[in-house]
């Protein structure tokens, strides 16, 4: 008789590592593209560009932090990290705009432009993590017994 494997397998060998890498390849070469597309326009738009990419990297890398920390937890854990991520990532952002356009002279509809592109960017990106990691999170027996009716909703 075969032993049944108790153990879990380790984070590095299931985790998607040949996907990661081409996510972060499209996700540079999408942010060096809008960089490269904005030059175009002149200085003043190649600067607000540079720094609206600079703040979006900063909120996207701290949501794609937390919700790494969300790893080998139940959904219900999941899903409430990627929404704290969610509200990190805006406040991020919502800070460093206020910031930028109150003390910097950069063309502000420019900088505006920018950051919500870079943010759509990055959203995709933690929105296919938070999406990975909560298909290969663990399900409780509670959660398993949920067949998504009506009875399963009011009951």
């Amino acid at each position: 008789m075969a032993r049944k494997k108790t153990e879990k397998e380790p984070f590095f060998m299931i985790f998607p590592w040949g996907k990661v890498a081409g996510m972060v390849f499209l996700l540079l070469f999408g942010v060096m593209f809008v960089f490269r597309l904005s030059e175009t326009g002149g200085l003043h738009v190649s600067r607000a560009c540079l720094t609206a990419m600079i703040i979006s990297v900063i909120a996207g890398l701290t949501g794609l932090y937390i919700i790494s920390k969300g790893w080998g937890r139940d959904a219900y854990w999941v899903l409430m990290v990627a929404a704290i991520a969610a509200a990190i990532r805006l406040l991020i952002s919502g800070a460093g705009t206020a910031i930028i356009t109150f003390f910097m002279d950069i063309h502000r509809s420019w900088f505006v432009l920018f950051l919500g592109i870079y943010y759509v960017i990055f959203l995709a990106a933690d929105t296919w993590l938070a999406l990975w990691i909560l298909r290969n999170s663990e399900l409780s027996k509670q959660e398993r017994n949920v067949h998504g009716d009506l009875w399963d909703i009011f009951g």
